[in-house]
């Protein structure tokens, strides 16, 4: 009778956990700076595939032909890859016809999406999962389905010696020790500081999620009843709190989440997973009789795996193709999310296609793939190729950049600096007299006048990598320049950056800051740097990528600079937005073009905020 009940519970608490998971990793993908331990999502949908899988070998524990296990790989693959090949080939042929930057960045990943190897890939390469600036790889975020994959082949494998060396009795000890191993290897390498991509695209890492997920199942066969003692629906909604709140805080990038964190939160989902599963089977409750809200989140579980593998393709190309075309940033999410439901609804409903059907759709996707990758060999990476002439460039000006400051620094040693001097130059300054008109923020037009004060001045400047290959260009209008950039640098080093220099070189008349695209905290980082200014006007710079914190940085850097007189906005995201022939293929950096006008953007609100005359 347990058996007939068992079979028809539909696990609708386990579904709904699968939405949640489904809104935070997109959530995540979205809006990073809002939810940015959204990713912690995939865990959740690791531990529940890990948990079903070991749920589906309880009956077959005596079977020992290879055959059989074979099937059950094959036919467990086929689900999933079934839908995923079709997505890859229609995204890749879409790219190639409208986004051609979206399909160099994605084409190297296709086949190893396809055949699971991924993950693999993207570590060998060093792609970061966490900094996706400049990068428009649709399938970036099916290195989860990568491991997946593995891990079926891995617990097939598993289930089968286990089965043949007649060892069940030890099944949850050994899986128990398969996470333990997985586990320690997690530490090891967070404490001996690999990078945080060996250690979130590793396979030996991420596959403790899966066994836990497996234990769980078997400690809950083993010792379900001990659930019994305690208060089910309280114990589920506090440790339901417990994997919900690190969504808001929790960093992927920081080395110690690897630790005991990660074994702290699989722990928690592995134990909420089993109270759900527990109270399903004492209680089920059928879906007419949930909620709206549940019946919603039902619908959407149901659905998690189409929709996961839909959303991040459709927004890279959302941004790529439209952000700076729709205004209203609510058109926008809702065009992008009306994309999304159609799509990923046109793809579940083929699920009950023929099987023949399927593999003859599955034998088109592949050939057309591998047609596409061709192509891309013939053609060539055009982004490759133009981000190498990029990269090139940005080392030949952080050489030059080094003797480029040494020069500008004992030509400004050169000038007196007594207060003397000083007064005669207000006096004889081009601000005095009358009302001033200020120029058009883009008026480059520099008059004899303006290029002269510009020479007068000096410059201190700290920034990021948008800042290094303006070097030259800034350099031809203000020779005092002393500048000092670096790649990935994020609003918070500011501070201490601009103290450096100061200790080390001294500051300029003028402060320019060139930060904010790499991340932002608070506008308190701003006011360290105006602070370590000491009295200097204090020009900032605000951002112009394609990631999702950018409206919020550019918003704070405003609000900060409207109410400090001694620090300027550089609108330099009106004036690009609108222009992308101006930017490298990253659609980040400002290519040569680009950088020239950069140049003169700043000079220009230098030169309307001192009120000088043409």
């Amino acid at each position: 009778m347990k058996n007939k009940r068992m079979k028809k519970v539909k696990f609708n608490y386990v579904t709904m956990l699968k939405a949640v998971s489904l809104l935070a990793v997109s959530i995540y993908h979205l809006f990073s700076h809002r939810l940015s331990g959204g990713f912690l999502g995939v865990i959740i949908f690791m531990i529940i595939s890990g948990f079903f899988l070991a749920k589906s070998s309880t009956k077959t524990y005596d079977l020992v032909e290879v055959k059989f296990f074979i099937d059950k790989i094959k036919a467990r693959l086929f689900k999933i890859i079934s839908p995923m090949w079709s997505i890859i080939a229609i995204s890749l042929l879409v790219s190639l016809i409208f986004a051609r930057d979206i399909f160099d960045d994605s084409v190297r990943s296709s086949l190893a999406t396809m055949f699971a190897y991924e993950n693999i890939r993207a570590i060998v390469k060093g792609i970061s999962y966490f900094d996706r600036s400049g990068n428009f790889n649709i399938f970036t975020h099916l290195w989860y389905i990568a491991v997946y994959l593995q891990y079926i082949l891995i617990y097939y494998l598993l289930d089968y010696l286990i089965n043949k060396l007649n060892l069940n009795a030890f099944r949850i000890y050994i899986f128990g020790g398969l996470s333990i191993l997985s586990i320690i290897l997690s530490y090891y390498l967070s404490f001996t500081k690999a990078s945080v991509i060996r250690i979130y695209y590793g396979t030996d890492v991420r596959l403790s999620a899966f066994f836990l997920g497996s234990v769980s199942y078997l400690a809950y066969e083993k010792w379900g009843t001990l659930l019994d003692r305690l208060t089910r629906k309280k114990t589920s909604l506090l440790l339901f709190l417990a994997i919900i709140l690190p969504f808001f805080f929790i960093d992927g990038k920081s080395l110690w989440v690897y630790r005991t964190f990660f074994l702290i939160y699989q722990l928690l989902v592995c134990l909420f997973l089993a109270f759900i599963y527990k109270l399903e089977v004492d209680n089920p409750i059928r879906y007419r009789d949930h909620n709206p809200f549940f019946k919603f989140m039902i619908w959407l579980g149901d659905r998690s795996y189409y929709y996961y593998l839909w959303q991040y393709i459709v927004q890279i190309f959302m941004l790529y193709l439209f952000r700076n075309k729709i205004s209203s940033k609510a058109i926008f999410y809702l065009v992008e999310l009306g994309i999304l439901v159609i799509l990923s609804e046109l793809s579940y409903s083929l699920r009950r296609m023929k099987k023949s059907y399927k593999i003859k759709k599955l034998a088109i996707a592949l050939a057309l793939v591998g047609i596409l990758n061709a192509t891309s060999l013939v053609i060539g990476n055009k982004k490759e190729a133009q981000m190498e002439e990029f990269k090139k460039e940005f080392a030949k000006n952080e050489l030059e950049i080094k003797k480029r400051n040494a020069e500008a620094k004992k030509n400004t040693n050169k000038k007196k600096k007594d207060d003397k001097l000083k007064e005669e130059k207000k006096e004889e300054s081009p601000n005095k007299g009358g009302n001033f008109e200020e120029k058009a923020y883009d008026d480059f037009n520099f008059t004899d006048k303006e290029k002269e004060y510009l020479k007068n001045i000096s410059i201190t400047a700290i920034g990021d990598s948008v800042l290094v290959n303006i070097d030259s260009y800034l350099r031809s209008l203000v020779p005092n320049l002393y500048l000092d950039g670096l790649v990935g640098r994020n609003m918070w080093d500011g501070p201490d950056t601009l103290n450096n220099v100061k200790a080390s070189n001294g500051l300029n008349d003028i402060i320019l800051v060139v930060l904010g695209s790499n991340g932002f905290k608070s506008t308190d980082d701003m006011q360290a740097i105006v602070d370590e200014a000491d009295g200097r006007d204090v020009y900032f710079v605000n951002t112009s990528h394609l990631q999702s914190y950018m409206d919020q940085v550019n918003d704070q850097i405003k609000s900060f600079t409207d109410k400090n007189p001694k620090a300027h906005l550089v609108d330099w995201r009106a004036f690009i937005k609108d222009k992308e022939n101006l930017l490298a293929v990253d659609k980040v950096h400002p290519n040569v073009e680009g950088s020239d006008d950069f140049a003169k953007l700043v000079c220009r609100k230098i030169l309307n905020v001192n009120k000088v005359r043409p």
